[in-house]
């Protein structure tokens, strides 16, 4: 190009003489092809157009949230230093706009000494090239952004405001819930849905309430609505489905490990899950169930259902790693009751809410004494065949210190910290206060039931052993009498063991007598010993090596009875350390030293009261609201605040926080009731509205809610929801008429044949039930919100899996038995409603008989006699109905 220039110039200035001298022609000509060339050059060398102005608001003002805010915003403020908008830095005089190299921002993060660098080395990666350029070139251009209101203190965020009475408008609605929604509908001028048809209506609510579908003839009932509701209230089958949800949000899940050893959560903790499905039953109050589930034995220790509600911290045990095990202890305890994200405080101060990591490790003290342990259950003698898992606290003398970088490895052992709630809610919390525990909750061998339970046992062993000597063979005697030997020694040490518990702990003997007893039963533990060696000699007679050890065990224990000799009182006892059994006695499964219950701290510190007490407190601004967002998105299918174990600075303060705040004193002034929270909602017009946008009534098209409000915001119609995966297979087994309706137990086989509802299924990382999966079932580690996808093996289990075809013959034979010679046309009809809660509208009418038809003529179904091809054509229709999307969907 720059060889053309000097032409292309001289040809211009032979244009311009020319222009003068009036002939168009020529000029017109030569600007055309001088223009062509010049066009032609430009493409082939675009020239550099100047950068767009960086844009603060899209590259700046997140670029400093992600590096300083958390240092230099309204949380920290450290060296009194905030970024958030261009008014407080130019008060900072941290930038000069206009000038890079004058600003100390700039400077700051260019710097190459790491006392002055920002962010500081050790807080955060550095600046990339591209996004320091970013920031210098927004200096220079003068720095320009939009006026902003700071950010308000972290106190004034709706979530931590005080939970105030709602002052619920005149309205021609009685529901409180419709008159608060009806003000803002009216606001924008949303016009409602009508309420769905009365089927569909109670399809919703006997799903929401009792987590199974209605029969025709609960389909039928026209009873008060309010009269229906407070018999599902009533029913057990609500506490079974609404501890499923809750069991969600506190994360049940059975215990697991590698063969004998337990290695997560706890076994037998279907006892907790029993506690909450009763605790909802009896309409317990939430913060009762939450001071049980935190602390129940301290709040009442002889209280065994209480104590029983403590499964929530037994599950989160985990064998390998204590920190590992207070880590999500402490998560869980605040995501799931305060919609608080503390685990993010463990290795630095809270980011984006005003959670420091002192007031992480200072919760984390509260937990640091507590431990698990399974507890004996009346009417069993075994903790392995059934026990309760529970908390206690031990070692309270435990420090606790702030792992630096949250590093377990590199404690701060400059000073422990005192167990504390977060400083930002701490002026209603109590300080902890040490519980002296009743006989009972430190030594539960102590108690009426487990001594009776265990001596029975032990009696009803040395009367077996008794009839199998006298029935024994002259082979065998040797062997049926060490056996009796054994059983009786057993007893005898048991019984020796029960009185010097008893002397100690409950009849309050004095030194000398405690001491006499606790040596006798020190001496009947022994003798239990020596005499299971003898058994192994007499047993092992045959083998020389087992003999060889068999003898070596009896000599050992002879030795250790001698030690014991008679008890005098002058000498000091004779440590019981000495007499424990060896490694090679272990080789012998018949005894076991957990076989009698242990001895705890008689005292716990109760510092998870004083917690349960702080968080249940009507002062406390967030658990009353997190319990109602829960209940309200499982039955609106959306929650009233989104993130809904984060209630923190990053939650919006939501549309609708006069119906949270409003529900949430109700929840509070009912006595926590959660079923006088229930009631309110269903009970609502906005939760029996119609989900379909086509049930508004007759408005101008430019005004039709789904335009004004298209994800449904104001809850101008119900919003469809997919069933639970729970729900799915509970409603086949029901409708069949083969759902097991007994309440608790043992959790059984997940993948067996049993009809259980699908809350006593076996739910862990290595036991879950298949069908269950596939409608995407619980997360064991986190699900404080169910997913819902649409995959293709969703059809495929209820098209192919044996539950699905078995179920399917079983309603099609109830339906024709129910209906006296019901015809085709009819037994449509009659599917459809029990099904959908609907009549099949004329199109699936046809599709149905013409379905009905093709399937009768089958070769292998014409070949059959007239009433079996009806059963089967039926039962492939029933079965083609579980596949259609209302079946599965709560509308």
């Amino acid at each position: 190009m720059q060889s053309q220039s000097p032409r292309f110039a001289r040809e211009l200035v032979e244009v311009a003489d020319r222009s003068a001298t009036g002939k168009p022609r020529a000029i017109n000509a030569r600007l055309i092809r001088i223009m062509c060339a010049l066009f032609a050059a430009s493409c082939a060398f675009p020239a550099q157009l100047p950068a767009e102005p960086v844009d603060y608001l899209k590259s700046i003002k997140p670029l400093l949230a992600e590096k300083c805010y958390s240092c230099h915003g309204v949380l920290k403020q450290e060296a009194s230093l905030r970024l958030e908008t261009l008014v407080l830095m130019l008060e900072n005089d941290v930038i000069v706009p206009g000038s890079s190299q004058d600003s100390e921002l700039l400077n700051r993060i260019v710097s190459d000494d790491d006392d002055l660098k920002m962010p500081p080395p050790d807080e955060g990666a550095a600046l990339s090239q591209s996004q320091i350029d970013l920031v210098r070139r927004w200096l220079d251009e003068g720095a320009e952004a939009p006026e902003e209101d700071p950010p308000a203190a972290p106190d004034e965020h709706w979530a931590y405001q005080t939970i105030q009475s709602v002052s619920v408008p005149r309205s021609s609605f009685a529901n409180p819930i419709d008159a608060l929604l009806d003000t803002k509908q009216q606001e924008l001028r949303l016009t409602t849905t009508q309420p769905a048809t009365r089927p569909i209506r109670l399809r919703r609510l006997y799903l929401d309430l009792v987590g199974l579908p209605p029969t025709r003839e609960q389909l039928d009932d026209r009873r008060q609505w309010e009269l229906i509701v407070d018999e599902l209230l009533a029913s057990p089958q609500h506490g079974e489905r609404w501890a499923r949800h809750w069991m969600d949000v506190w994360r049940y899940s059975e215990g697991y490990g590698l063969g004998q050893q337990l290695r997560y959560s706890q076994h037998h903790l279907w006892h907790w899950r029993d506690w909450i499905v009763r605790s909802l039953n009896d309409d317990k109050g939430y913060d009762r169930m939450v001071q049980e589930m935190l602390a129940g034995d301290e709040l009442a220790p002889n209280d065994l259902d209480a104590v029983t509600g403590t499964g929530f911290l037994a599950r989160h045990y985990y064998l390998f790693n204590r920190t590992t095990w207070l880590d999500s202890t402490i998560e869980h305890t605040a995501k799931a009751f305060l919609g608080m994200t503390m685990n993010c405080a463990k290795c630095h101060d809270h980011k984006y809410d005003p959670i420091t990591q002192v007031d992480y490790y200072r919760f984390r003290a509260i937990f640091e004494p507590h431990q698990i342990r399974l507890d004996p259950i009346e009417g069993s003698n075994s903790v392995d065949k059934n026990g309760l898992p529970r908390a206690f606290d031990d070692q309270l003398d435990t420090p606790t210190y702030l792992h630096i970088k949250g590093d377990p490895k590199n404690p701060d052992e400059s000073q422990g910290l005192t167990a504390g709630v977060p400083a930002l809610l701490a002026d209603f919390a109590s300080e902890p206060k040490a519980i002296e525990l009743p006989t009972e909750a430190f030594a539960p061998g102590t108690r009426e039931a487990t001594v009776r339970d265990r001596t029975q046992a032990a009696k009803a062993a040395v009367a077996s052993a008794k009839q199998k000597l006298d029935a024994a063979s002259d082979e065998q005697q040797a062997s049926a009498a060490a056996a009796l030997e054994v059983a009786r020694a057993t007893l005898d040490s048991l019984l020796a063991t029960v009185a010097a518990d008893r002397a100690r702990y409950i009849d309050m003997c004095g030194d000398e007598t405690l001491a006499k007893l606790a040596f006798e039963a020190k001496r009947r533990q022994t003798i239990v010993l020596l005499a299971e060696a003898k058994e192994q000699v007499v047993n092992n007679a045959s083998d020389d090596k087992k003999r060889s050890i068999a003898k070596q065990l009896n000599e050992d224990y002879e030795t250790k009875l001698e030690l014991l000799g008679e008890f005098d009182p002058a000498k000091p006892p004779v440590s019981y350390a000495s007499l424990k059994v060896s490694k090679k006695a272990l080789q012998s499964p018949a005894h076991k030293y957990d076989d009698y219950p242990a001895v705890y701290s008689s005292t716990s510190s109760g510092r998870r009261l004083a917690l349960a007490q702080w968080i249940t407190s009507a002062e406390n601004p967030l658990t009353a609201r997190v319990a109602v967002n829960h209940v309200w998105l499982r039955h609106f299918g959306r929650p009233l605040v989104e993130s809904v174990f984060d209630f923190g600075l990053r939650a919006p303060e939501p549309v609708h926080a006069d119906v949270l705040d409003y529900l949430a004193m109700e929840l509070i002034r009912s006595g926590w009731s959660l079923k006088h929270l229930h009631r309110l909602i269903v009970t609502s017009q906005a939760y029996q509205r119609s989900s379909s946008p086509a049930a508004v009534q007759s408005v101008e098209a430019q005004a039709m809610p789904e335009h004004i409000d298209p994800t449904n915001d104001y809850y101008w119609r119900a919003n469809h929801r997919r069933m639970e995966s729970q729900v799915v297979r509970d409603s086949l087994l029901h409708l069949a008429g083969h759902l097991q309706p007994n309440l608790g137990g043992p959790s059984v086989d997940p993948n067996g044949d049993l009809h259980r509802r699908s809350l006593y299924l076996k739910h862990s990382r290595d036991e879950q039930n298949k069908f269950l999966s596939m409608f995407d079932d619980a997360d064991i580690l986190q699900c404080y919100r169910r997913q819902e996808s649409i995959v293709p093996q969703q059809a495929l289990a209820l098209s192919n899996s044996k539950l699905a075809i078995d179920m399917s013959a079983k309603v099609a034979s109830q339906l024709t038995a129910s209906l006296d010679q019901i015809s085709d046309d009819e037994f449509v009809r009659q599917a459809f409603y029990l099904l959908l809660a609907r009549y099949p509208d004329e199109n699936e009418a046809v599709a149905c008989q013409e379905f009905i038809l093709a399937m009768q003529r089958l070769p292998a179904l014409a070949a059959l006699n007239q009433e079996s091809q009806t059963k089967r054509v039926r039962s492939r229709l029933i079965q083609s109905l579980l596949n259609h999307n209302d079946f599965v969907t709560i509308r």
